[in-house]
């Protein structure tokens, strides 16, 4: 099995908040080591396909309870639904769902012990997460009580910041079915650190550009 490696939270500019430009993430995936990268916009879902990167079409979709990722979906999730009800239609999609920077205390944060539904895999590894290893120590403390895989991501809004996270995918092949199965079955890793405080303060200094 080829061992990928992802970013599974990437932002462009098709996000309000976020500056790297589509065209640009086939040079920006190959410089940074990396396998390719899900692309998870606000409540936007445009997919996009390169030949020679991996692409994971995905959406961060606004729920009533916060933040949830919808990765290999086919059309795009409402937002404000209840985040059972989201986690439910990304399944009737055939997609996983991902808790991300589920102990972020700046972030829309889903907690696993409100649902009902449990999600796919936890953001155990957010690289923008304002208290790195407080949150990521919580997020696979929750993972591991609730035997859900791990995943990592760099929640990036810049170019500069893809890669700070991201996971090691043991799949079956470079296919999207196929990664999808290998994080369903737990065969993931998280690894990386936080972005710098360069990059923190590049992603401000976009913002107000």
């Amino acid at each position: 099995m080829p061992l990928l490696k992802l970013d599974m939270h990437v932002h462009t500019e098709k996000s309000p908040d976020a500056h790297t430009r589509i065209n640009d993430l086939p040079a920006l995936i190959r410089s940074k080591g990396l396998d390719g990268i899900a692309i998870t916009e606000h409540d936007y879902f445009e997919p996009t396909i390169f030949d020679d990167v991996i692409i994971l079409p995905g959406v961060e979709v606004s729920s009533a309870e916060g933040h949830i990722i919808a990765l290999g979906i086919i059309e795009i999730i409402p937002r404000n639904l209840s985040a059972d009800e989201t986690i439910q239609r990304i399944r009737d999609q055939g997609g996983v769902a991902v808790i991300p920077h589920p102990y972020d205390p700046v972030c829309e944060c889903v907690k696993l012990h409100s649902l009902r539904s449990m999600p796919d895999a936890v953001e155990t590894m957010n690289a923008d997460a304002l208290s790195f290893m407080i949150s990521s120590y919580l997020a696979r403390r929750d993972a591991r009580k609730f035997n859900l895989p791990e995943v990592g991501g760099s929640d990036s809004h810049i170019p500069q910041s893809i890669g700070d996270c991201h996971t090691l995918v043991n799949s079956a092949s470079r296919s999207v079915n196929d990664i999808l199965s290998a994080i369903r079955a737990g065969r993931t890793r998280p690894v990386g650190g936080p972005t710098s405080l360069m990059n923190k303060w590049r992603k401000l200094s976009y913002k107000f550009k």
